[in-house]
């Protein structure tokens, strides 16, 4: 057993000094409130009982994950609003189907989340906390539509050479799983930077694409437009097509096979050969101390001390004559 003070010793001593040796002296010089007195000193004994915080360490268990860095690379583009997904369903919800299987396939992982739309960012950071993973999936949505300033597939390129190459450095032992969902289309009139020299550092993961040739109609996300369908300027709903020889490309340069993605229930396959997840010590392990507490066996005679108190208090409250005792005295 040991001490964990709710309060600094430099405080605790003098304030309890002071109420212990106020609550002696009132008990002995008052004999006819040695009942109250006495009262009080034991409740001071409680509190004090109380605030030092009597404990017994817990053994805390070492915590673990899978030895996967797992990077989501997603295009937030206002063309993955295009419903030719799965039954003209917009494309960000075979993203958010694809993203919730993956983590299913790598539990216990930890995952990062990089976005691209006008810029790239990274909305997630390398966390075994997949509930920060799955809180970011349910709210995914694409740009503001007023804000989009064209796309291009190579936006995520850099923030995503950073994220992996700082994976491979600090966790040498971890495989890098890079899944890049998008639907591979360009409109921003540039070519699309190499994503070869990341390739070095992946050791699975896949390109998921999504759309159709045909293509599909896009409604817009936010402003006073927001949900109404985008047209041109011969006021025909305007249409998004997949570019797949884009993403066919981008997979061959990542060295991570090409899936085309239509049915949220289609395993996604090939995606980990050769990696075998398997636990390992997370650098992340609770090195909070856990204590079972005491102070409550304290704090229990505490309360009834205090209700007797209170009670007394109460009682020696003045009481307000009734009409009865007025009346009386006035005879």
């Amino acid at each position: 057993m040991r001490l964990e003070l709710l309060m600094p010793l430099w405080a605790l001593i003098p304030l309890f000094a002071a109420m212990l040796t106020l609550c002696v002296v009132l008990l002995v010089r008052r004999p006819g409130q040695r009942v109250m007195w006495g009262r009080r000193l034991l409740m001071v004994l409680l509190l004090l009982a109380v605030a030092l915080r009597p404990v017994t360490p817990i053994e805390s268990e070492q915590t673990e994950r899978m030895n996967a860095n797992v990077f989501f690379v997603v295009d937030r583009t206002g063309s993955m609003n295009a419903e030719d997904y799965a039954d003209d369903q917009p494309r960000l919800d075979g993203v958010r189907a694809d993203m919730t299987q993956i983590m299913g396939m790598t539990e216990g992982a930890r995952y990062s989340i990089i976005a691209f739309d006008s810029t790239a960012t990274k909305q997630l950071p390398l966390t075994t906390d997949a509930g920060a993973a799955k809180a970011w999936i349910d709210t995914l949505t694409t740009e503001p539509t007023a804000y989009s300033q064209g796309s291009n597939m190579d936006r995520a390129l850099t923030p995503l050479m950073v994220a992996i190459s700082e994976a491979k450095r600090d966790d040498p032992d971890s495989s890098v799983l890079v899944y890049f969902l998008a639907d591979g289309e360009n409109t921003d009139g540039e070519g699309t930077e190499s994503f070869s020299p990341a390739a070095g550092f992946i050791d699975g993961g896949a390109v998921l694409g999504y759309g159709t040739e045909e293509g599909g109609p896009m409604k817009a996300q936010g402003g006073d437009d927001h949900g109404e369908y985008i047209t041109g300027p011969d006021g025909a709903k305007g249409i998004s097509v997949i570019d797949p020889e884009q993403l066919e490309t981008i997979a061959g340069e990542l060295g991570v096979p090409y899936l085309h993605r239509e049915d949220p229930e289609a395993p996604i396959e090939g995606t980990m050969e050769g990696i075998t997840l398997r636990p390992v010590p997370s650098e992340s392990r609770r090195s909070v101390a856990s204590y079972e507490d005491w102070y409550w066996i304290a704090s229990i005679p505490l309360a009834a001390l205090l209700i007797w108190e209170l009670g007394e208090m109460t009682y020696r409250l003045p009481r307000r004559l009734d009409r009865y005792d007025i009346s009386g005295a006035q005879r």
